[in-house]
């Protein structure tokens, strides 16, 4: 079978001239409204599909009807951008209880920078997974540096996914990459999706990195096609017959 890939993370403000991986499609992420409305058509392909972010403000009903309206697959939370902080977060889950719940919802899990108040929080990720049992969640990055964290508290729920954009070629040479394995030796394969955080990840690299981990972990080629492209390409309504 000719390998398939669905990137489920790529940012376009920048462009697309250093994408350096021939993909069946991508996840474009924004992460402001505004970024959506001067680039949500210009990159878009019909194999690609759009993830908006869960205003909670000004533009929350803006968001609404972009998803009321089909143009968008999955709902992106960002604690650091928007600033969420532990009073925040019962805002966000009013916020996401007007979404259906057919549509998936990303939340970062990329710890990162010298603002502590707006880090991601784990403990709302399980309050959000318990509070809405029929959506489907995706931890962004898988927790980051602290994966090994998401990996052991969110094992009861069958409602995550792991994507790994940008921690499969961040953590590489940290010791947090034994517990980035340990997660996909563990995981079940129809949970994990691959991702690049393009631009600030390469494409290319970080699917040769998953590359080597799934040979040495001697995963199948079914269970790699899983994560390359089905998972995501089912998430957000791109899946096609192989």
């Amino acid at each position: 079978m000719t390998e398939r890939v669905f990137d489920a993370h790529v940012h376009v403000d920048r462009g697309l001239d250093g994408y350096d991986l021939s993909v069946e499609g991508k996840n474009l992420i924004f992460n402001d409204v505004e970024s959506y409305r001067a680039s949500g058509a210009r990159y878009k392909t019909a194999a690609d599909c759009v993830s908006l972010i869960l205003d909670f403000g000004a533009e929350e009903s803006f968001v609404r009807g972009e998803v009321a309206a089909g143009r968008v697959a999955a709902v992106k939370i960002h604690s650091r951008i928007q600033k969420i902080g532990p009073m925040e977060w019962p805002r966000v889950a009013r916020a996401l209880a007007v979404i259906p719940p057919e549509i998936p919802a990303i939340v970062d899990g990329f710890y990162f920078g010298c603002d502590l108040a707006h880090q991601p929080s784990l403990a709302a990720v399980i309050d959000l997974l318990a509070a809405f049992p029929q959506r489907r969640f995706i931890v962004a990055h898988s927790g980051g540096y602290r994966i090994l964290e998401y990996f052991f508290h969110l094992r009861e729920f069958t409602n995550v996914y792991y994507e790994l954009a940008l921690s499969l070629q961040y953590l590489e040479d940290s010791s947090a990459f034994a517990d980035l394995r340990k997660l996909i030796r563990h995981t079940d394969k129809a949970k994990i999706l691959f991702g690049s955080d393009y631009p600030f990840g390469s494409p290319a690299r970080q699917r040769a990195i998953l590359g080597e981990i799934c040979t040495d972990l001697g995963i199948s080629s079914d269970d790699s096609d899983r994560i390359l492209y089905r998972n995501a390409a089912e998430l957000f309504g791109k899946d096609r017959p192989a």
